[in-house]
C-alpha cells in the first residue's frame, strides 16, 4: 500500500520510534483509530451516551434537553 509522501514519512517515523516493521506499524495505527472511534471493540470506543450519533435518554441528565425544551 502506498500513501502520500507526508503519510509515508509519518509511518517511517512511527516505525523508527517503535522499532516496528511497516506492516505492523500500519496495523497498530489503524487499529488505534478504529478503537478510538468505536468501530473496533477493545478500546473505549464510542461513549455509551451516544447511540446512532444522538444522545441517549438513558444517559442524559435532563430529559428536557432531548425534548428541546431547554
Amino acid at each position: 500500500m502506498i500513501f502520500p509522501d507526508d503519510v509515508e514519512l509519518a509511518i517511517a517515523l512511527y516505525m523508527a520510534d517503535h522499532a516496528l516493521p511497516r506492516h505492523r506499524a500500519i496495523e497498530k495505527l489503524v487499529k488505534a483509530e478504529l478503537e478510538k472511534t468505536g468501530h473496533l471493540p477493545g478500546g473505549e470506543g464510542r461513549p455509551p451516551e451516544i447511540i446512532d450519533g444522538r444522545p441517549s435518554a438513558d444517559y442524559v441528565q435532563y430529559r428536557s434537553y432531548l425534548e428541546g425544551d431547554g
